[in-house]
């Protein structure tokens, strides 16, 4: 049960969004800030806040999807929902309410405790956006792809919203400079962009695998609605476009003197096209199951990089 338990929730996922969100807090935002080893910003128990809204809200997602995806993981997967097997549909939803409601809690205190309680409709929203997203949007070519992305992305965009947030509690916190700040907004942005492109790419993949399973149940993906090899052509448009995204980021950190980042990105520029050329072979769901693996290893390349910028 316990097993079971664990794969419900995607613990793997789960912590690669834990160590996403750590990297770019201590990593990336505070050295670029200056700040690093201040007391200024969040502090340690808002950051733990901010993690547990963040997991507790993907955990209730993961569940919802399961809940409603039965049927159709009932062929692509050959039975390894845990809902209907391990958990009853009864245990699940319940499991469902109680991780959302930790979630909003904790994502509603910490705003609390930077004083902008409005925004804990972003926790509501975020969870809101996942139940319709198992509900309509994941049977729509392409919008519950955006939809999935979009939230893989917003992690790093929270770090960053309550750190200043967190930092304009302090009236004299040690001073930043413009260029320091809008660095950071830089950084930030570029890897929400990352992480969009690679999950919106990873998602693609991800329907071409599971085409049978969404033909037989109706569930209308972009594969489903439009042949496999438009879906494979899309695929290789946002593998495309995340090369050439990364290769822009490389002449941004050449030019700003991240010597490390630069030359480490040259290896994220090779897995790219890997990815590409394995697209253009695939030809069955043990091949895509494959380049699943490959695009995770993309998105562990993303957040590993975060780490050199301490060291630059």
């Amino acid at each position: 049960m316990i097993k079971s338990f664990f794969k419900l929730i995607r613990w793997p996922n789960l912590l690669i969004v834990l160590a996403s969100m750590f990297f770019m807090l201590f990593l990336v935002i505070r050295p670029v800030l200056g700040t690093a080893g201040s007391h200024f910003g969040m502090s340690t128990f808002m950051f733990v806040l901010l993690a547990l809204a963040t997991v507790f809200i993907a955990i209730s997602g993961y569940i919802i999807n399961d809940i409603k995806d039965q049927e159709t993981d009932a062929v692509n997967r050959n039975m390894k929902n845990p809902v209907g097997t391990i958990f009853s549909q009864r245990q699940a939803a319940w499991l469902y309410v109680i991780f959302t409601f930790l979630g909003l809690a904790a994502g509603s205190y910490l705003a609390f405790l930077v004083q902008k309680f409005q925004y804990a409709l972003i926790f509501l929203l975020t969870a809101g956006l996942l139940w319709y997203y198992s509900e309509r949007y994941q049977c729509q070519p392409i919008t519950g792809n955006i939809v999935v992305a979009f939230l893989s992305a917003l992690s790093f965009g929270l770090v960053w919203l309550f750190e200043i947030f967190a930092m304009q509690l302090h009236p004299y916190a040690l001073p930043i400079l413009p260029e320091n700040l809008k660095l950071a907004n830089k950084l930030v942005f570029i890897y929400m962009g990352f992480a969009f492109l690679v999950s919106l790419l990873r998602e693609i993949v991800k329907d071409i695998e599971d085409y049978n399973g969404d033909e037989k149940t109706g569930c209308l993906t972009f594969a489903v609605a439009y042949g496999l090899k438009k879906a494979k052509i899309l695929a290789l448009v946002v593998n495309l476009a995340g090369l050439a995204g990364v290769m822009i980021l490389q002449w941004f950190f050449y030019t700003n003197a991240f010597m490390m980042l630069f030359w480490f990105f040259m290896l994220v520029d090779v897995i790219f096209i890997s990815v590409g050329i394995k697209l253009l072979r695939a030809d069955n769901k043990t091949d895509y199951n494959h380049l699943s693996l490959w695009i995770k290893t993309l998105m562990l390349s993303g957040i590993l990089s975060m780490g050199l910028f301490y060291f630059e």
